[in-house]
C-alpha cells in the first residue's frame, strides 16, 4: 500500500489515475474535505491538490486529460455547478468557463485531445448535451447535432483515422456512430440498427488502424464490430448466435489482438481474442 490517505477502515476511493507533470493525479477522500483532487509524486506521501469545494463536500474531480501542458478536468466547486477547470501544476486549480451559467451545470464529460484542441461533451441552457471544443482561447459548439432542448449526448470519444468518432443521437436514427473532422459539420458514419432505434456503439478501440466497438444491429444482438475508416461497419463475429446478446465489454489491445468480456450463451462472461489473422476464440 502506498498510503492509508482515510487513516483507519474507511477508503479514500483513489479513481480516475492519470500521469501530469510527473506526478500521478487522482480523486481522493481523506474524510473531512470530501473527494478533491490528489497528486502523488513517487517520493512523498499523496496529497491533495486543492479543495475546490469547501467542506466536507466533495468537488468529485473526473474526466482528467492533459492539453496545453495543463491538467483539465470537470469538478463542482457548489456555486456554479459541474464544469470545466485546469491546473498549470503551480497554482490553485481554476475554472475555465461557466457554460452553464450560474449554478446550474455543463457536465463536461469525456475530455478529449484531438488536432490540437480539446473536445469534449456539455451542455449549456440553448444546446443542451452536445459536442464542445476549445482551443485554450475561445470555446464554442462544434456542431449542433440535434438542434433543440435535448441534444445529441456524444460520448465515447476517440480519435480514429484523422477524425474524432463518437456515439450521438440525432433524434432520427438513435444512438449510432458519428465522426467529426475537425472542419466540417459532424456526420453520422452508419445508421447501423436501422430506423429510430439506436445500435449503441460504445467500448470503442483501434487495432491496426481499424475501429472496434460493440453495437446492435437490431437482428444479432450486441456483438463485435469493425470500421476501417471507408466501408460500412461490418458484424466481426455473432458470438451469441441468433438475436441473444454476447455483449463484449473493456476492449483491449494487448500483444497487437484484441482481448475482450464476451458471452456467447454458453460459457457466460469470459476472456475472448481476437487478431485478423484468425477468427474470435477464446483467450
Amino acid at each position: 500500500m502506498v498510503a492509508d490517505i482515510y487513516i483507519g477502515s474507511d477508503s479514500s476511493q483513489p479513481n480516475d489515475f492519470i500521469v501530469f507533470n510527473n506526478a500521478l493525479y487522482f480523486e481522493a477522500t481523506e474524510g473531512t474535505n470530501g473527494n478533491e483532487l490528489w497528486k502523488y509524486d513517487g517520493v512523498n506521501a499523496p496529497s491533495m491538490v486543492a479543495n475546490l469545494r469547501y467542506g466536507s463536500s466533495s468537488s468529485s474531480p473526473n474526466n482528467f486529460v492533459v492539453f496545453n501542458n495543463e491538467l483539465y478536468f470537470s469538478a463542482s466547486d457548489g456555486l456554479n455547478g459541474r464544469e470545466l477547470w485546469k491546473y498549470d501544476g503551480v497554482n490553485t486549480p481554476s475554472m475555465v468557463a461557466d457554460i452553464n451559467s450560474g449554478s446550474g451545470s455543463s457536465a463536461p464529460s469525456d475530455l478529449i485531445v484531438f488536432n490540437n484542441e480539446l473536445y469534449f461533451s456539455a451542455s449549456d441552457v440553448g444546446y443542451n448535451f452536445e459536442l464542445w471544443r476549445y482551443n485554450g482561447i475561445d470555446m464554442y459548439i462544434a456542431g449542433d447535432i440535434r438542434p433543440g432542448s435535448f441534444g445529441s449526448n456524444p460520448n465515447e470519444l476517440i480519435v480514429f483515422n484523422n477524425g474524432l468518432y463518437f456515439e450521438a443521437n440525432d433524434g432520427t436514427n438513435g444512438e449510432e456512430l458519428w465522426k467529426y473532422d475537425g472542419n466540417n459539420p459532424p456526420s453520422m458514419v452508419a445508421d447501423i440498427k436501422i430506423g429510430y432505434g439506436g445500435s449503441y456503439p460504445s467500448d470503442f478501440v483501434v487495432l491496426n488502424n481499424e475501429l472496434y466497438f460493440q453495437a446492435n444491429d437490431g437482428n444479432n444482438g450486441q456483438e463485435l464490430w469493425i470500421y476501417d475508416g471507408v466501408n460500412v461497419p461490418s458484424m466481426v463475429a455473432d458470438i451469441n448466435s441468433g438475436s441473444s446478446n454476447s455483449v463484449p465489454g473493456y476492449l483491449t489491445v494487448f500483444n497487437n489482438e484484441l482481448y475482450f468480456q464476451a458471452d456467447d450463451g454458453t460459457h457466460g462472461d469470459e476472456l475472448w481474442k481476437y487478431s485478423q489473422q484468425t477468427t474470435v476464440t477464446y483467450a
